[in-house]
């Protein structure tokens, strides 16, 4: 008899791994595909500029509108998924958002090309949140961490990749032909959405009903007494820590070219790079939060290793393999800070309303802060110059962001102890 149950046991959990393991999988396919192509547009705005006459600042509020539906959108995405479910949420947004993206290569002017890159990357935003909870709640507990982590990866490896597509085709082809591979990503998308299981919500799992007079929508339940404080100070470690990689995030291809002198080639090369090492700040801020310290240290942690190691990078570089080196220990810290500080936000909300949570605190503050940050900086380099403007707005950035999760209440959540503390 006792046999008959482990091996019952066994069997669920044989089926559990390979559940999260094709959810996972899903999950990340589209994360990445939807940076890979979206990360385009950061490779190539001085084309863009010339093509279009735009000034820094011209380009800094298509890139701000383009982040406020980014905010906008993912809301409203975020409840739905938490409705109906992601495997219909995530296919039409990430093929909508990839055939966007094609018909920016299209377009001749510039209303039509704003427009679409605007409307493009709402839609891709929106799969953050969609991504994040259906890996989280698919995860066993002792991979949940490592499981948004290895998500989290798609979005540095979106870059990546995007960049070894940029540096030998731009002068070939012409900046618009890159953007075509929308249209051969779009029939990925409605692959993904059938491969996708129809339970992705915790299977295998009950999910308790909300109790008491609890709102029905989870994006009113959020500022609900219970959830209210959390909902506050996630939304501004999100705001804060993403708007640091927003004031660099499109302008570091310009910056290493206008500063340092390097061709745009090189500086692409730089900056894609750096995002593909910086996979190991991701996996490393999981495996310290999962293992070593709590979730709330290790973003803490990691935010002050950020605004240390930016500072650097900013200034001591002369070579470019200073350069190449300095961006990829930064990346590891600046970027690996947001695989753990997922994890946390969704564990302080009940499962039946993570997408939302992520929607609001995670994706449309991030959306948010990019919509702010890049214009402020596009409004101070030319009286303050390059170095001067990214430190005195991404180190405090990072600073105030580990000040929100240290106000935050302590968590009760299982993942929220160390499993190398924990006891059976």
């Amino acid at each position: 008899m006792t046999e008959r149950i482990h091996l019952e046991t066994d069997q669920e959990k044989s089926v559990e791994g390979r559940y999260a393991t094709l959810v996972l999988a899903i999950a990340f396919t589209a994360w990445l595909l939807t940076n890979l192509d979206q990360s385009l547009f950061g490779y190539v705005v001085p084309q863009i500029r010339d093509e279009f006459g735009l000034s820094l600042s011209g380009i800094s509020y298509i890139i701000s509108l383009s982040f406020i539906a980014g905010m906008v959108l993912p809301i409203g995405v975020g409840v739905l998924t938490d409705t109906i479910g992601a495997r219909w949420t995530l296919p039409l947004c990430l093929g909508t958002s990839a055939v966007l993206v094609g018909v920016q290569g299209l377009v001749p002017g510039l209303f039509g090309f704003a427009a679409s890159r605007i409307a493009s990357f709402g839609l891709s935003a929106a799969l953050s949140p969609i991504t994040s909870s259906i890996v989280l709640a698919a995860s066993p507990l002792k991979w949940r961490a490592m499981s948004v982590a290895v998500l989290q990866c798609a979005y540095p490896l979106g870059w990546l990749l995007s960049s070894l597509i940029v540096s030998p085709l731009i002068d070939q082809l012409g900046w618009r032909t890159l953007f075509l591979v929308g249209f051969l990503i779009a029939p990925i998308a409605v692959v993904l959405g059938y491969f996708l299981p129809k339970n992705e919500f915790g299977a295998r799992r009950k999910i308790e009903k909300v109790e008491h007079n609890e709102a029905s929508l989870p994006i009113i339940a959020l500022f609900n007494p219970a959830h209210r404080r959390k909902t506050i100070l996630c939304a501004c470690a999100f705001f804060f820590n993403a708007g640091a990689v927003a004031a660099t995030a499109f302008y570091l291809p310009t910056f290493l070219n206008e500063v340092r002198g390097y061709s745009l080639a090189n500086s692409a090369l730089i900056v894609g790079s750096g995002y593909g090492i910086s996979v190991i700040g991701y996996l490393g801020s999981a495996a310290v939060g999962t293992y070593l310290l709590s979730r709330r240290k290790t973003i803490i942690l990691w935010n002050i290793l950020a605004a240390v190691f930016v500072t650097t990078m900013l200034w001591l570089p002369q070579t470019f393999w200073q350069d190449f080196i300095a961006f990829a220990v930064m990346g590891i810290f600046f970027y690996g800070t947001s695989a753990i500080l997922i994890t946390y936000v969704l564990e302080n909300f009940p499962e039946e309303m993570r997408a939302t949570a992520a929607a609001v605190c995670g994706t449309a503050c991030v959306s948010g802060s990019m919509a702010v940050f890049p214009v402020l900086v596009a409004e101070l380099v030319p009286s303050l110059g390059w170095q001067t403007t990214f430190t005195i707005i991404v180190p405090p950035a990072l600073l105030i962001s580990a000040l929100a999760i240290t106000l935050m209440p302590r968590m009760n959540a299982e993942g929220s102890k160390p499993l190398l503390f924990q006891t059976k």
